[in-house]
Formats: structure tokens, C-alpha cells, sequence
């Protein structure tokens, strides 16, 4: 049996308000499987809310025999998990488990010619679920056990399925050691099987999120080197999700070797063209496709750009200073946002910001125009690399018409930005280079440009005598409760008492 070019695998993770529509994905995914996969191998993990239907692995690869596998009763799993009829889609060792039966374990073939796993040369790894891009609370949420995944698990899980044989021996991996701390398993006697078993065992070719704003530069670039390309989108997903018969139809009918842009642009182009038909229904989506590779590019630039917007705020009594406040908070407004707008497009943030910069630097002269020049500069670069990143971006509906493939975090407040500061700060991205920069530029930003400070009030105590009955001299004082209100006590004549006037 010769091994076929593409391995796709989909994770949905159903176990919530999303579970019917994703039955009406599998139902697709297998369909297609009837229309001869001749070169995919096509996996489904579904995961619903319904006690009567419990976790099932789905092997739609070969037409004359698809497999539908309950997932409690797969014997030998990799990681060792309850073995519930609903399983717990949010841990990480259901993932490892299943692409495990996927590669290593589902049973092909027949009678004397049976052998174990579906392996190809190249592989895509789908997630569908709910999100909230980096922050954990959202990620790919499972009613049942009332679990979400954390962003450190899916880079972890991910790391873990991408790493060669040599990999593995190198060193102990960390989902291995955090295994190991579940007192559940302290004597599993299949640690070193598990810590030796290649799964995939090469970079993801393609990585997908059928998932709301997981198309951020944050997220994505936790994966740059486990994946050669990423689809997501800036935006909200429909719950109805990808449209999978079309996006994967003519991928497995197809005999023609495809590289893994070809393949991306045809995930993007056939899903925002799906789409077109609902936006008479006010649907609005978006969708790119990234390449990986590029990414560190982008980083590099960004960074340029971030400490460059640090630069100009550094002296508070500056013009500079005054005027990037105005400009900046301009940007911010227009700028094409997502998720309740705590993100904003990249481009078109950058887009605006550059011609904001060349408009202030007509109207303020020379003295000022030497770091708006490099504001103007550092964009320009961040544009470049940001069109040499995104393979193929696309959108349906007017809601989402400024974006341009990779988002980026920018809250509206301080506040906001303390509230996702511990997930934030979690990302590798956050921890160096570009990611460190942005950082700095919100606090300094949101915490102390575009945040008032604390005044302390101008504390002024006046004494005053005020007359009680029986001749009795009651000595009242006022004070100012800020610089321009005065909170005063005054003597109430019917109580016969001194109260807060």
C-alpha cells in the first residue's frame, strides 16, 4: 500500500455550545472521504456535550471503510487518561492520544495485510474549539469537565508532536515531567516507551485554528518552528466553523504533488469564498494563511517599531510627546480591531500610523522630524515583512475589510492590559525581541501617557466657630476633597448634631 502524500487530522473540540455544528463538520469530512481521498488520510477527534455519544475517533481515509472508534474503549494509549465515555478534549494527552491511534495504531487493511497507523510525507493538524487568542480561559473550553486548555499546554503538545527520534533522546520533555507530577502516575511503567514514541516527528506543514483570533502575532509566533505554515483568522469564526467540505474536497481528489503554500492559499481563498453568500446575513470573517519562516523577519521590525514608539514618549514635556499622544490615540481609534477591540490588525495599524507621522511632520517642521521620519521608517518596514509573512489573507462582509492576515494586542485601557498581563507575559513572544518591546511600549503607553496619575489632594483644614443652642460654642472644620471641591461639617440644628455637609 503506498503511503499517501497528505495526513490531516481534525480536533474538534465540541464539548459546548458548538457540538451539533461540529457533527455537521464530520459529517462533511466524511463525505468527502466517499468522494475517494485518493491522497489524504483524513482523522477526526470529536468531543460533544451529549452523555449518549461519547469521544470518537474517526478514520475517514479509505471510502470503502470508515472507522468511527470509541475513544474510552482504544486500548494502550500513549498517555494515560480517565477512561470516560466524554472525554476531556482541553487536556493535552487526549491530543497526544489521539494522533498517537492516528500514526501509530488505527488498523489498515485487511486479513494477513494489516498493518498499524497512517503515515504520509507531509502533515496538517486542525483545531477547532472556542478561543480567546492567547488567554487561557477560552481555549477550546470543555463544558463536562469544565476545563480549558493553557496556551503553555498547546505549545508544549505541539513541541511534543513535532520532535524527531533524535529529539527524543536528547532530553526529557516537559509534558513528560509535568506527567510525572500527577501523583495519579508517579509508577507508570510506560514512561520511557512514551518519552521514546515518535509521533509526527517533523514540523507541522500546516497548522490550523478553526478558532476565534488566534491570528495573532502573539499566538503564531509560538509555533514558528513547529509548523512551516498557520492558518487563522484575526477575527470571530462562525459557529458553523470551516467549511470543510470545500476546503479539503479538492485537496483529497487530487493526485497533483502540492506545496504547503499552494495548499494554504486554497484553505484561505475556498473558505472567504464560502462566506460570500452569507453576507447578505451580516456575517463578516476573515482568514490568512502565514508562512512561518518569515515571521522572524516580522519580529525583527517590530521590534525596530516598538522601541521607536518608546522613544517618543521618553520626555513627557516634549512636543513629540504631545503630539504621538494625539496621534497615537488617532491610530488606535480607527485602527481595524477584534475581539471586543483588544486587538488591532497589524497593518492597518501601521498604515495609519505612518501617515499620521508624515501629516505631523509637515505641520511641525525640522526639529521634530528626525523620529517621526523613523516612526515613518520602521512602519515601512513592518509592511514590507508583513506582506512577505502572509501567503495569501482574505476577508467577507464589511466588518473585517481593513484586515490584512496577522493581528496584534492593543488594548484601550490600562486596566484591560493588567487583567491579561499574566497570560500575556506567558508567551514566548512576550519573553524577547519584539514581544518585550510591545510590552514596554503598553505600560509606558496605557499606564502613564494615556492614564491620568493620582494627584494627591491640596489638604487645607480651616477652623471656624459656629453657634449651638444654650450658648454652647462648637468649634466645625471644612477640607477639600480634591483641589476643587470642599467637603465641609456643618452643625444640623433639628438632630442637634454635626454632620457632613
Amino acid at each position: 500500500m503506498n503511503q499517501k502524500e497528505w495526513t490531516i487530522m481534525i480536533y474538534l473540540a465540541g464539548d459546548n455550545n458548538l457540538s451539533v455544528d461540529m457533527a455537521h463538520a464530520m459529517e462533511q469530512i466524511k463525505g468527502i472521504a466517499g468522494e475517494e481521498a485518493n491522497g489524504t488520510n483524513l482523522f477526526v477527534y470529536y468531543d460533544g456535550n451529549s452523555d449518549s455519544i461519547p469521544t470518537l475517533y474517526c478514520d475517514f481515509s479509505d471510502s470503502s471503510n470508515p472507522k468511527h472508534v470509541r475513544s474510552f474503549k482504544v486500548p494502550n494509549k500513549l498517555y494515560r487518561v480517565d477512561q470516560k465515555r466524554n472525554e476531556n478534549a482541553a487536556d493535552y494527552r487526549s491530543v497526544l492520544n489521539f494522533v498517537d491511534w492516528c500514526l501509530n495504531k488505527v488498523e489498515v487493511g485487511t486479513g494477513d495485510n494489516i498493518k498499524r497507523g497512517r503515515r504520509a510525507d507531509r502533515y496538517g493538524l486542525i483545531f477547532s474549539g472556542h478561543s480567546l487568542g492567547f488567554e487561557d480561559p477560552g481555549l477550546f473550553r470543555d463544558e463536562t469537565s469544565g476545563k480549558t486548555m493553557t496556551m503553555a499546554d498547546l505549545f508544549l503538545l505541539i513541541d511534543r508532536l513535532t520532535r524527531n527520534k533524535e529529539q527524543l533522546a536528547e532530553t526529557v520533555h516537559g509534558m513528560d515531567l509535568e506527567n510525572e507530577k500527577d501523583h495519579r502516575f508517579d509508577s507508570d511503567p510506560d514512561a520511557a516507551r512514551r518519552r521514546s514514541t515518535v509521533l509526527i516527528g517533523q514540523p507541522l506543514d500546516i497548522l490550523g485554528f478553526d478558532s476565534c483570533v488566534m491570528g495573532m502575532l502573539e499566538v503564531g509566533y509560538q509555533f514558528k518552528n513547529a509548523a512551516k505554515t498557520m492558518i487563522a483568522s484575526e477575527g470571530s469564526v462562525p459557529s458553523a466553523g470551516w467549511t470543510y467540505a470545500k476546503i479539503l474536497g479538492s485537496l483529497a481528489r487530487d493526485f497533483t504533488p502540492l506545496d504547503d503554500n499552494d495548499v494554504a492559499e486554497r484553505f484561505v481563498s475556498r473558505f472567504i469564498k464560502s462566506q460570500d453568500s452569507f453576507t447578505v446575513g451580516g456575517v463578516s470573517v476573515d482568514m490568512a494563511a502565514w508562512d512561518m519562516n518569515k515571521l522572524d523577519a516580522l519580529n525583527t521590525e517590530f521590534e525596530r517599531l516598538s522601541d521607536t514608539l518608546i522613544e517618543c514618549f521618553a520626555d513627557p514635556g516634549s512636543r513629540i510627546y504631545r503630539h504621538m499622544e494625539r496621534a497615537v490615540l488617532q491610530v488606535h481609534w480607527k485602527c481595524q480591531s477584534y475581539m471586543y477591540d483588544q486587538n488591532v490588525d497589524l497593518g492597518d495599524f501601521c498604515e495609519l500610523l505612518q501617515a499620521e507621522c508624515i501629516s505631523l511632520a509637515k505641520d511641525l517642521g525640522r526639529d521634530e522630524e528626525p523620529i517621526l521620519q523613523k516612526v515613518e521608517q520602521a512602519c515601512d518596514a513592518v509592511l514590507r515583512e508583513l506582506k512577505n509573512a502572509v501567503i495569501l489573507g482574505g476577508f467577507s462582509g464589511g466588518r473585517y475589510q481593513y484586515s490584512n492576515g496577522i493581528a496584534l494586542f492593543f488594548p484601550w485601557s490600562y486596566v484591560t492590559y493588567k487583567a491579561s498581563e499574566k497570560y500575556y507575559k506567558r508567551l514566548e513572544f512576550v519573553g524577547k525581541g519584539a514581544g518585550r518591546s510591545w510590552s514596554s511600549f503598553l505600560n509606558t503607553y496605557l499606564g502613564k501617557v494615556t492614564l491620568r496619575p493620582f494627584e494627591d489632594p491640596e489638604v487645607v483644614i480651616q477652623q471656624r466657630s459656629v453657634a449651638a443652642p444654650a450658648g454652647t460654642e462648637v468649634t466645625a472644620y471644612s477640607m477639600p476633597a480634591t483641589k476643587h471641591r470642599y467637603l465641609s461639617f456643618q452643625y444640623n440644628e433639628d438632630e442637634r448634631s454635626l454632620g457632613l455637609g
